[in-house]
């Protein structure tokens, strides 16, 4: 994500015949790719075969493959049936009880096109469906320690790790997925003794480590909502986050707890250490051994918030943004898609956990999908990072610009010995001496990212080393400045003041059309209605990001400002 997102340009509403013709030119392209069988079908045999221009079969294409409908051989060029397709192919045939054509779902629909621009040769999707709503993460009865926990344990037999946890010393300690489950069922007990249960939020003022782990999957299992605190707060931060969320109890340790005011109320839990935390506080770990695991799961309604995380200290007035369970269905589909994180990747996510990429992308995704968890203590420090990514052998790092400009600096004759096969930036802008140096040196795809805290990352760029296959068959790169494309599942827009979407090349406000994007989450702040207000100052049709930008004729967003109620994502870093 980039710095100016905490994430832009308009694509008007497709009409009738807009959508029809990119439906039926999708299913002829579909059918031509399965008339090439095993062999597969090369761009000019389905541009003869379909009846269309280049540029109009690969964008098709391109939109395609991005909802594994289609898939490419990267040797061979050729193209072949996705994966997704195929699946829903065999459920048809199931139904019918005989061998059937695969059943094709609804391509993305085509933007209308904009009253006197130039009509392009194919229209973009203005929103691409989404592969991740999935039915788990909707309705009334969703055990979300189940989702995050619980089913991994069963699927492989709890020994797969959770978390790897780095120290600054080099020292690794792992908790595997089965110890969470055993470890936070018996927290929970701790918790509820507390008085802890559904809805209440409980602040965890904790480096990374094992115990924030075991804590949020506590408090998940109660029903609860997790509230991150970020280590490097402010006493007088902590105090106000503390009472403006009216925290149910508090979860820190003994070098930590100095921030937690004196005159708190709520009952304290301490990670035993070195430091002196107090008669009054609960131990972690001797309270956890000594507690009986709950076997019960709470349950949470789609709409229910599981997290709550609080802006920057930087704001005036600090908004607390609820994060529901229905979010998941974006989560999973930036992992999966924006971050093409893969079954074989070992993945590191650099940011703090105390931020909202952190939080969302670096501790619930993982969680959700059933990955590795890598935590790494200590201030940033390059040697350490280089460390980390060789004795991991991680393959796909999201880390933040200024991250990756130190190792710039660094620039070790070793890079060649890295496993990395594809690198993310999130937070900042991406510079072009980054970009260069990434495909260059690194020698791997860079990814950039925009998104908010209200809403996920929802746009991202893709610069490549071997370059992608453009339309006339070239290596091409995203436009120079352009934030990138929206992710599957939203449609972005340029509002000008008056709240019209704006025409191509048209300056406007980032604005998400709500009512056309089905993984956007966000009701309102937790603790600010006025604010919430602005963000919606249009009606509820539209959320307003804060930045400006204009929409190019190829779809992408070019990033021009921020506006001072932006928010980021990532801070701190």
């Amino acid at each position: 994500m980039t710095r100016h997102a905490d994430i832009t340009a308009p694509v008007p509403g497709p009409t009738a015949a807009g959508g029809t013709q990119s439906l039926e030119r999708a299913i002829t392209l579909l059918r031509a790719v399965a008339a090439a069988g095993t062999d597969g079908a090369r761009l000019a045999d389905l541009m003869t075969g379909a009846g269309l221009s280049k540029a109009t079969a690969h964008r098709l294409l391109m939109a395609l493959a991005r909802d594994g409908l289609v898939e490419q051989d990267t040797r061979s060029k050729r193209y072949h049936l996705g994966p997704d397709l195929v699946a829903l192919g065999d459920l048809a045939a199931l139904r019918h009880r005989r061998p059937a054509a695969p059943a094709l779902p609804s391509p993305p629909e085509a933007a209308a096109p904009l009253p006197g621009a130039p009509e392009p040769a194919a229209a973009e999707p203005a929103v691409r469906p989404s592969a991740f709503l999935r039915p788990e993460y909707r309705g009334d009865s969703i055990a979300l320690a189940t989702l995050l926990c619980d089913r991994h344990v069963r699927a492989a037999d709890g020994a797969r790790a959770a978390l790897l946890h780095e120290s600054v010393a080099g020292q690794t300690t792992e908790l595997s997925f089965a110890r969470l489950a055993r470890d936070s069922a018996r927290f929970a007990t701790v918790l509820a003794g507390m008085g802890v249960g559904p809805g209440d939020r409980v602040a965890v003022l904790l480096p990374k480590g094992s115990e924030l782990l075991i804590t949020a999957l506590a408090i998940w299992r109660l029903g609860g909502v997790y509230m991150p605190l970020f280590t490097t707060y402010t006493a007088s931060a902590v105090a106000y986050r503390l009472t403006d969320s009216d925290a149910r109890a508090i979860v820190t340790n003994g070098f930590l707890r100095r921030k937690v005011p004196r005159d708190n109320s709520r009952p304290v839990v301490t990670v035993e250490g070195d430091e002196a935390f107090g008669p009054d506080a609960v131990p972690f770990w001797s309270s956890l051994h000594e507690a009986a695991p709950r076997t019960d799961v709470a349950r949470y309604r789609e709409g229910d918030a599981f997290a709550l995380i609080y802006t920057s200290e930087s704001e005036p007035t600090p908004l607390g943004v609820s994060l529901p369970v229905k979010a998941l269905s974006g989560i999973e589909q930036y992992m999966r898609i924006g971050l093409d994180l893969r079954d074989d990747d070992i993945y590191w996510n650099m940011a703090d956990p105390g931020w909202a990429y952190g939080a969302y992308y670096g501790l619930v995704g993982p969680l959700l999908l059933g990955r590795t968890t890598i935590f790494c203590d200590g201030p940033y420090d390059v040697r350490q990072g280089y460390r980390m990514l060789t004795k991991f052998g991680v393959t796909n790092l999201t880390a933040a610009p200024s991250q990756i400009r130190v190792w710039h600096g660094a620039d070790p004759a070793g890079s060649h010995q890295f496993a990395l096969r594809i690198l993310s930036v999130v937070g900042e802008p991406l510079p072009p001496d980054l970009i260069a140096w990434a495909n260059r040196t690194v020698k791997v795809p860079l990814l950039d990212q925009y998104g908010q805290r209200e809403t996920g990352i929802f746009i991202v760029n893709r610069y490549d080393p071997d370059g992608m296959e453009a339309a006339d068959g070239e290596a091409a790169q995203p436009a120079s400045g352009s934030l990138g494309r929206p992710m599957p599942g939203f449609r972005v827009v340029i509002l000008d003041p008056d709240g019209r979407e704006a025409p191509v090349g048209g300056a406007g406000e980032i604005a998400i059309d709500v009512d056309r994007s089905p993984l956007f989450w966000f009701e309102s702040y937790a603790n600010n209605p006025e604010r919430t207000a602005r963000r919606f100052r249009h009606g509820r049709r539209y959320y307003l990001t804060g930045d400006w930008a204009f929409l190019d004729a190829d779809g992408n967003i070019h990033y021009r400002g921020r506006a001072s109620d932006a928010i980021q994502m990532q801070q701190g870093e």
